[in-house]
Formats: C-alpha cells, sequence, structure tokens
C-alpha cells in the first residue's frame, strides 16, 4: 500500500510545501470553525515546517512513504547512530490530520514507522528506534510499540521501540 522514499530530492521539497501550505490553510481554517481538531493540526504544521527545513538542510536524513497513487504520506527526519535510529521528526501530511480530502489515508505514521525498525535492523541496531515525544503524540507511539525511557522531559519523553517491540511492528506491516 506505501512505497518507501528514501531521502528528500526537488519532488519530495514540492510536495512538503504543499504540505506546508494545506497546513497553514487548515489551521485558518480550523481558528475559524473553532475546530475540536484545532490543536492538532496547528501541531501538524508546525512539525511540517521544521520538516520542511530539515529536509532542505540534509536531505539524506528524510524518510516517507508514498501511497499507490504516489502521494506523500508520512515523513520524518531520522539520523543513526551507534545502536539506534533517532527519529527527529515525524509528521503525516496534513489530509490525514484533518481527515477531509479524497487524498486522506490511514496508517501511514506507521507504515513509516515499520520500515524505519526494518532499516535499524539492517543498519545492525536489531529494530531498536529512540525519540523524544511531544505529547499529543505519545499515544500513537504508544499503540505501535514504543515505552517511555524515563529520560527527556514531561513535554518530550524519550520513548524507545525496542528490539522485540519492532519484530511485532514489521511482522504486523509485511
Amino acid at each position: 500500500m506505501f512505497s518507501v522514499v528514501n531521502q528528500a530530492n526537488s519532488v519530495v521539497h514540492r510536495d512538503l510545501q504543499q504540505w506546508s501550505q494545506i497546513a497553514t490553510a487548515s489551521v485558518n481554517q480550523a481558528i475559524e470553525n473553532d475546530s475540536p481538531l484545532r490543536r492538532r493540526i496547528e501541531v501538524n504544521a508546525n512539525v511540517i515546517s521544521d520538516l520542511l527545513l530539515e529536509a532542505l538542510v540534509s536531505p539524506e536524513d528524510f524518510r516517507g512513504v508514498r501511497d499507490d497513487r504516489g502521494n506523500l504520506q508520512a515523513g520524518a527526519i531520522v539520523i543513526d547512530m551507534d545502536d539506534h535510529l533517532f527519529v527527529e521528526y515525524l509528521v503525516t501530511a496534513p489530509w490525514n490530520v484533518t481527515q477531509d480530502s479524497p487524498l486522506s489515508v490511514k496508517k501511514a505514521a506507521t507504515a513509516l514507522m515499520a520500515q524505519l525498525a526494518l532499516e535499524s535492523d539492517t543498519n545492525g541496531h536489531f529494530g531498536r528506534i529512540l525519540l523524544y515525544a511531544i505529547p499529543d503524540a505519545i499515544e500513537f507511539y504508544q499503540k505501535i510499540g514504543f515505552i517511555e525511557t524515563g529520560e527527556g522531559s514531561p513535554n518530550a519523553p524519550e520513548m524507545e521501540l525496542t528490539i522485540a517491540a519492532a519484530r511485532r511492528l514489521i511482522n504486523r506491516q509485511t
């Protein structure tokens, strides 16, 4: 259902700029309509902005997934560390937050995390991934197998996809 994007090129940059424009419009609409999704939409727009900048600066660190129609549906900035992958940013396309577009899909971020677990395994880290989660994303990470390590801060706890959890995530996605 998804294909993997292993670095940011001009097509990815164009897609991320489109995401940013759509996210900004979604924020404005959420404010005008006093949407219950307003906070999620604002957070999504902020992370998209950060991801776009990082993809321009370090295109080799970008990972993403495209749907079967070729639409970029989720993206991340990933750094290969000594014994794990570190996810600096992970975000889904803005239409996946608002769910009001024919472009909307489900499970794009989960599919991307499964691909990252596979990359971590291929790189000799046995699927291990670390990240600092924003509060709005903790539940998502827990659902796919991440646990809090006790490090980080209350506003950005460190979370780990353990080797066993990585195996389960990879097996569910294949």
